[in-house]
C-alpha cells in the first residue's frame, strides 16, 4: 500500500492548522473595544448627564474609538511580545539544526542556541526555561556522543588489554582522576588487567579480594561508591616532583554483566564529591563497557585454553611458534639479541619402558614447571613435541642464554619424583642458538641452529649445554673458555 506524501492541502507551514493565538487575539481586543464601545454611551449619560450621549454620532465615535484602541493594542503587543517570541523561535530552529548535525557540536553551538534573559516575567520565564531545555539538551547529545566513541573504541578489539585501557581510560577523564586500576574476572578473586597513575613497587595488588570490606559493599549493593578515606588503599600515596599526592576521594565502580561481577574500577580523584553529571555520565559508561570486558574475559579464557598443553600446563607448539616468531620479528626489529633454547629429556623412551607411563607424565609435568619456575615475565616456553621443550628468551645474548640453560639443567637434575616407594629422576640436555651470533634469516633457521647444538649435546654424552655460535658447537665448559680467548 503507498502513502500519499503530499499534504499541502491539509498542513501550512506549521502543521495542520487548528487555531491561531494572535487571530483569536485580534478578535478579542475587537470584541472588548466593540464592548467598551457600547457601554461608554450610557456611561457617559449617568457621569455628563446629558442626552448628547445617545446621539448617533457619538455612538458611532465610542465604537469606533473602541475598536480602534482593540487594533491598537493588538499590534503593541505584536510588536513588543511576538518579538521576544521571534527571539525563543529562532533559538528553538537554531537548537533543531544542531540536533540534526549533533556530530559536530562544540561550546559554540551552545552559546548560540541560550537566549539572552531581557525581561522579569513571563517571557524572561519562558527564555530562562528554554535555556535549561537547550543546556539538557545538549548535555544529552554529549553523553550520546561520548558513548558512540566509547562504543566505537570497544568494538576495535576483543583483547583484554585493549578493552580494560579503553574503559579504565574514559572513566578516568571524565573524573579527572589521577591514578586507577581495573580488575576484572570473578569478584572473589579479580586480577589487575589495567592501571595508570600507581607504580607496582608501591604495593599495589594483583589479585584483588572481594572479601575486603568496600569491595564487597560496592559488589552487593552494585553502585559507584565514594570514599574519603580507604586505608587498605595506601599505595594512593604517590611521591611526585610537587610533593606527595593524597587522593581527595576514591571512587569504586563496580562493572556488572548479566547481573554479575565482572570487574571492579578503582579512581584516585582530587575531588572529594562526585557530581550528578559525573555520576549520570559514570553509569551509562559502565553499562555499556561491561558486557564487552565480559566478553574479552571470555575470550582470554578460550585462547588460553587453545594455547594450553593439557598435560604440562606449558604453551603447546603452535602457540609457541606464533610467540617465537613475535619476539624474533621485535628482536631483528629493535637490534636485541634473542636465544633460543631447544631441550630433550635424556632417555625418556627408556623411562617410560621402565616405569609406566603415568611416571612419564609426572616426569613431564616436573619439567615443564621447572622450566617455567625459572624463567623471567618477558621469556617463553612451550611444549615443542613428547619430551622436547623450546625456550625463547628475549633480549638474552650468548652467554646469558647459556647461564640460564644451565641453571636449569642443574635444576631438573637434583629435582627427584615421589613415584610410590622410589624417588626418580631425570637430566636434561639442551641446545642454544642465539641472534644475531647464528645469522638467522627466519626463526626457523633459529630453531634448527639451536636443534643442531642439541644433536651434539646428545653426541656428547647428555647431561649437558650446548652452544652454536654459527661457526662450531661448544659445551657450556668451553664456552668460558672460549669467551675469555675472545677477551684476551
Amino acid at each position: 500500500m503507498a502513502f500519499n506524501t503530499d499534504t499541502s492541502t491539509k498542513q501550512g507551514k506549521y502543521g495542520t492548522v487548528k487555531r491561531s493565538v494572535l487571530r483569536n487575539l485580534l478578535f478579542s481586543m475587537l470584541t472588548f473595544g466593540l464592548f467598551v464601545g457600547l457601554i461608554f454611551p450610557p456611561f457617559a449619560r449617568i457621569v455628563l448627564d446629558t442626552d448628547k450621549a445617545y446621539t448617533p454620532v457619538f455612538f458611532s465615535l465610542c465604537v469606533l474609538a473602541g475598536l480602534l484602541v482593540g487594533i491598537f493594542n493588538f499590534f503593541i503587543f505584536r510588536l513588543l511580545v511576538s518579538q521576544e517570541l521571534n527571539l525563543i523561535q529562532k533559538g528553538m530552529s537554531h537548537v533543531n539544526v544542531n540536533i540534526t548535525d549533533a556530530e559536530v557540536l562544540d561550546e559554540d553551538c551552545v552559546s548560540e542556541c541560550i537566549l539572552e534573559i531581557t525581561s522579569a516575567d513571563i517571557i524572561g520565564d519562558i527564555s530562562l526555561s528554554f535555556n535549561s531545555m537547550t543546556h539538557e539538551i545538549f548535555k544529552r547529545l554529549e553523553l550520546d556522543g561520548e558513548t558512540r566513541n566509547f562504543n566505537s573504541k570497544l568494538m576495535h578489539s576483543v583483547e583484554i588489554k585493549d578493552v580494560s585501557d579503553t574503559i579504565l581510560t574514559k572513566m578516568a577523564a571524565i573524573m579527572d582522576a589521577k591514578a586507577g586500576l581495573l580488575y576484572g574476572g570473578k569478584a572473589e578473586k579479580m586480577q589487575l588487567f589495567s592501571h595508570f597513575g600507581v607504580d607496582k613497587t608501591d604495593g599495589i595488588t594483583s589479585i584483588l579480594a572481594g572479601q575486603f570490606g568496600p569491595i564487597e559493599k560496592a559488589l552487593k549493593s552494585e553502585n559507584i561508591l565514594s570514599y574519603s578515606q580507604l586505608d587498605g588503599w595506601k599505595w594512593f600515596s604517590q611521591s611526585t616532583p610537587l610533593g606527595n599526592f593524597r587522593p581527595g576521594s576514591i571512587l569504586l565502580i563496580p562493572l556488572m554483566a548479566k547481573q554479575q561481577s565482572v570487574g571492579m574500577v578503582v579512581l584516585a580523584c582530587g575531588v572529594q564529591t562526585i557530581s550528578p553529571q559525573q555520576k549520570k555520565v559514570l553509569e551509562t559508561l559502565r553499562s555499556f563497557g561491561a558486557p564487552y570486558l565480559d566478553n574479552s574475559i571470555l575470550h582470554k579464557k578460550i585462547t588460553e585454553l587453545a594455547a594450553i598443553d593439557d598435560l604440562t600446563n606449558i604453551l603447546n607448539r603452535r602457540f609457541g611458534m606464533r610467540r617465537l616468531k613475535e619476539e624474533y620479528s621485535r628482536a631483528t626489529r629493535h637490534g636485541v639479541p634473542i636465544s633460543t633454547v631447544m631441550i630433550d629429556i635424556d632417555h625418556f623412551k627408556d623411562f617410560n619402558d621402565t616405569f609406566g607411563h603415568n611416571a612419564g607424565d609426572a616426569v613431564l609435568k616436573m619439567v615443564a614447571a621447572t622450566l617455567r619456575d625459572n624463567l623471567r615475565a618477558e621469556d617463553m616456553v612451550c611444549r615443542y613435541g613428547g619430551e622436547e621443550f623450546l625456550m625463547v628468551l628475549a633480549g638474552a645474548g650468548m652467554n646469558d642464554g647459556a647461564l640460564i640453560s644451565e641453571r636449569i639443567r642443574r635444576a631438573i637434575e637434583t629435582n627427584h619424583i615421589r613415584w610410590g616407594d622410589k624417588h626418580l629422576s631425570v637430566t636434561i640436555s639442551s641446545g642454544i642458538a642465539t641472534y644475531p651470533v647464528v645469522r638467522a634469516s627466519v626463526c626457523e633457521e633459529l630453531i634448527a641452529a639451536a636443534d643442531k647444538a642439541l644433536y651434539a649435546a646428545k653426541e656428547f654424552g647428555r647431561n649437558q649445554v650446548t652452544v652454536n655460535d654459527g661457526t662450531q658447537i661448544l659445551r657450556f665448559t668451553e664456552l668460558k673458555m672460549y669467551d675469555q680467548s675472545k677477551k684476551e
